[in-house]
């Protein structure tokens, strides 16, 4: 994982454009797991949103993780394939629904 934090917008790069949806899947649930354990939230703010983008140039977005700290401090998540940018990605998750996708 290569986390950047540019312009106070956290990301994360994992997978490449040409990897199948599953092992995107797979990188981005685990990236994420990974980054709920060490994730500070400044003062007052309860949710954050990360995006996680592919690693080869030009990248593309995979997901978009929305983290919340709880009352006790857990962090949880959950990640938001709908605004992928990943054709073949968008194609298998949305083909029984025909759900418009990706422009």
């Amino acid at each position: 994982m290569k986390a950047s934090n540019s312009s106070r917008e956290l990301s994360v790069r994992c997978g490449k454009a040409t990897d199948g949806a599953g092992k995107l899947r797979a990188l981005c649930k685990e990236e994420a797991r990974r980054l709920a354990e060490t994730l500070s939230f400044p003062p007052h703010q309860a949710a954050m949103s990360v995006a996680f983008w592919t690693t080869d140039e030009p990248s593309d977005l995979i997901c978009v993780g929305n983290f919340t700290k709880g009352e006790g401090g857990a962090v949880t998540y959950g990640l938001d394939f709908s605004q992928t940018t990943l054709w073949h990605f968008c194609f298998f998750e949305h083909a029984e629904a025909a759900l418009p996708c990706c422009g």
